[in-house]
């Protein structure tokens, strides 16, 4: 999330070329093009993830690199030392249990010996969620949580991530392979798959501004009408972080960087600090703010009875048809000629009234196989 958000820093750019005439290019020289972006949360029991990664310049199409062999270690008040691991490229990983009333700080050694630290962090505890559910209205299907706060625990910031069922524009149990076409294994479905939401955007609120400190109905998501999402299964695992006024600030002016510009009335951009600074050099811009406590998290499923009726639109799909005029002969060299290209694939077959296949049935590939769009593997968590 923040790896995209500090190129928002940069939009002001675009507002004074669209007030000009002539073309205009503007000076970045001044801008770092190399920031540190420090991502995650540290919990006081369980698994904490931590994902580094560098800003890129405005113009580049690359993706952000992620930052691999750097070494992480979370420091405590009494010189208690718990180092991470890598668990994958550019994601560190910790797991253990931490008093919540200790102050605690996360050191991050760069290869090629920078040292960076955040400052004090005192973990706030979660209260749990109360509530996450969902309504219908016209524009859609709203998902929302409640909580309550109390005296430690008043701002919230929450993260959420998107799975769901969707179904290709042509559904067909067909494979062709080696020359030949066979029915699909079970294994080998391209007619079922899974899509996924895991960046979305950030969700804030304060406690304080309620009657108890009680959140009530949150909008986390609106799903618009006809959405594929809801196709056949939907669910949305939320998790509920309690943090300090300090974290509440930072997010708050980095969700309208994000959401807000783009109109000449918006917020300009802001380049804020967070709570990581260079040992050597605090006054090296670094993007992110770590906060630490315990979280809250909780999962709901919906389905399509849910929300019946539920039309869905996918613009990929919306020319998807089966080629019923063009019947492919059941011969070797008919079957290589409309499906060896790889550009199409065998949808139907045709047969006779004594069940012998007389022929085949084409469409084109990305109407036929939902893997082009999404992953047809089970999710570990996912519940029928």
């Amino acid at each position: 999330m923040l790896k995209k958000i500090f190129h928002t820093h940069l939009i002001l750019v675009f507002l004074i070329m669209f007030s000009c005439r002539d073309p205009f290019e503007p000076k970045l020289r001044d801008i770092p093009t190399e920031v540190l972006v420090v991502e995650g949360y540290i919990e006081v029991e369980g698994e904490s993830f931590i994902r580094l990664s560098k800003t890129v310049p405005v113009r580049s199409t690359q993706a952000s690199p992620v930052i691999t062999g750097a070494k992480l270690s979370l420091l405590n008040s009494n010189n208690g030392r718990w180092d991470f691991v890598e668990k994958e490229e550019g994601i560190y990983s910790l797991i253990g249990n931490f008093p919540p009333f200790d102050s605690y700080q996360l050191q991050i050694e760069l290869p090629g010996a920078k040292v960076y630290r955040t400052e004090n962090l005192q973990p706030v505890v979660s209260p749990e969620i109360e509530e996450l559910g969902f309504v219908r209205d016209q524009n859609g299907v709203e998902i929302f949580v409640s909580t309550r706060g109390n005296d430690q625990a008043q701002y919230f910031l929450w993260t959420y991530q998107e799975h769901w069922i969707f179904r290709p524009g042509v559904i067909s149990r067909l494979i062709f392979e080696n020359g030949l076409v066979r029915f699909r294994e079970e294994d080998e479905r391209i007619d079922l798959c899974w899509n996924n939401n895991l960046n979305p955007k950030i969700v804030l609120q304060n406690a304080a501004r309620f009657e108890d400190n009680r959140i009530l109905q949150r909008e986390l998501v609106l799903i618009p009408n006809n959405s594929e999402k809801l196709t056949e299964r939907y669910s949305i695992e939320v998790k509920q972080m309690a943090i300090n006024q300090e974290a509440f600030d930072f997010w708050e002016i980095l969700r309208k960087n994000s959401d807000d510009i783009g109109g000449i009335f918006s917020p300009l951009p802001s380049l804020i600090r967070g709570n990581i600074y260079n040992v050597s050099d605090e006054g090296e811009p670094v993007i992110g703010y770590i906060s630490m406590g315990k979280s809250a998290t909780k999962r709901i499923y919906i389905d399509i009875n849910d929300v019946f009726p539920w039309p869905v639109f996918i613009p990929e799909y919306e020319f998807c048809r089966i080629s019923f005029q063009d019947t492919i002969p059941p011969t070797d060299k008919a079957i290589f000629e409309a499906f060896g290209r790889g550009d199409r694939m065998p949808a139907r077959d045709l047969r006779a009234s004594n069940g012998e296949i007389i022929g085949y049935f084409g469409a084109p590939t990305q109407c036929v196989d939902c893997t082009l769009r999404g992953t047809n593997v089970r999710p570990e968590f996912w519940e029928d």
